[in-house]
């Protein structure tokens, strides 16, 4: 086999994440319509272990453990052992009770994401916030960058719609608000047209923001005029 110039390394990664991430989809739609399909699980498992974000696989991993929980205990230690290390290890820690029938994963779960399609995110906001880095919140803003800016090529607006709802949903739910601001400011750069569920999400993060800057200083009031779109570009 010839050697491959780096380009054309970049290329097939690309190209191998591009088809991990559409087999995710597929197998998270055929979960939806048959949720305790152990197949359909694992094949979801698979292609989230071929990505390099962390969410896509805890959120596979969250509903394999709700959709097929009475597997759990018994058959599950080869799945666990290629996941291992590929989660924080507090994610890691708490599916690994669930092996040992310590604890479960409910329908509202603090381990959910926005890739979850069985499970949904809990309120607890401050266990979302373990399990997002800036590293990862980079990773999901360029990944949701590019995979907006293509649906937009094709003129693919449903999936436009699908993505942009699924996002909000994270950063909502984790406070990603780096991630929010990297996505707008790079969309911004490229005409993109933001409707008024982008301008909610901002504000909804902005205000969250703000209540978190309050709890930990108490009741000292804090002047804040930056918005997230002008730190994003700062």
């Amino acid at each position: 086999m010839a050697d491959l110039f780096p380009t054309d390394e970049l290329l097939l990664h690309k190209s191998g994440e591009m088809t991990a991430r559409r087999t995710f989809r597929y197998y998270s739609r055929k979960i939806f319509a048959a949720p305790n399909n152990r197949y359909y699980h694992e094949q979801r498992i698979n292609a989230a272990l071929m990505l390099n974000e962390k969410e896509p696989l805890q959120g596979a991993v969250a509903d394999f453990f709700f959709g097929c929980w009475y597997d759990i205990p018994y058959d599950v230690k080869d799945i666990f052992a290629r996941i291992q290390g590929r989660l924080h290890p507090q994610i890691e820690h708490a599916f690994h009770n669930c092996i040992n029938k310590l604890d479960y994963i409910r329908h509202s779960s603090e381990f959910a994401t926005r890739w979850s399609v069985l499970v949904t995110p809990s309120l607890n906001v401050q266990t979302h916030r373990l399990r997002i880095s800036s590293d990862d919140a980079k990773e999901i803003a360029r990944n949701i960058t590019n995979e907006l800016m293509s649906a937009r090529d094709a003129a693919d607006w449903n999936t436009i719609e699908q993505i942009e709802r699924e996002f909000f949903a994270h950063c909502l739910a984790c406070n990603d608000r780096l991630a929010f601001s990297i996505v707008w400011f790079r969309l911004g750069k490229s005409d993109w047209q933001f409707d008024e569920h982008w301008s909610d999400c901002q504000q909804q993060l902005e205000q969250t923001g703000s209540t978190s800057t309050k709890e930990i200083l108490g009741s000292k009031p804090v002047k804040n005029t930056l918005s997230l779109d002008n730190k994003a570009s700062a």
